[in-house]
């Protein structure tokens, strides 16, 4: 049965999973790249080094995020945040914003950013955030 997620519900997913997909509008298409993120104060606190996903997200800053919990056989439950993208400037935005992952990481700074495919470390990444405007979630149940 396919059912829809309340708010709790949606943020609970947010915070037990640690990767999730980025889709950001690129000219006429979409591009959608994972990301390894935390949930915390209502947002989606992420990072990355400077390149196609950053320039895309200055450009057009309405994202969408999704992450997903597959269960057993048919089952799964997905959250969709649609947003907004704010790029961390201030040293204490920054601060915190590394607190957080830091914290979503076990306090391990090579695995928040162990697989990127770049050697940018937490110190030098740019950190940013998705202000949301909808959180909503489905699940399909047995």
């Amino acid at each position: 049965m396919l059912r829809d997620l309340s708010l709790g519900e949606c943020e609970d997913l947010l915070l037990s999973q640690k990767l999730g997909r980025l889709a950001v509008r690129d000219e006429e298409d979409v591009y959608v790249v994972p990301l390894q993120y935390a949930w915390a104060d209502g947002y989606v606190y992420g990072h990355a080094s400077a390149g196609k996903k950053i320039r895309l997200m200055r450009l057009w800053p309405r994202v969408a995020f999704q992450v997903d919990q597959i269960g057993i056989g048919e089952c799964w439950t997905s959250v969709l945040v649609q947003g907004t993208y704010h790029e961390l400037q201030t040293e204490e935005e920054r601060t915190h914003a590394r607190q957080v992952l830091l914290r979503a990481f076990g306090g391990h700074a090579g695995e928040v950013t162990f697989g990127h495919g770049h050697r940018t470390t937490l110190a030098e990444a740019i950190l940013f955030r998705i202000v949301p405007y909808e959180v909503s979630g489905k699940a399909l149940e047995n």
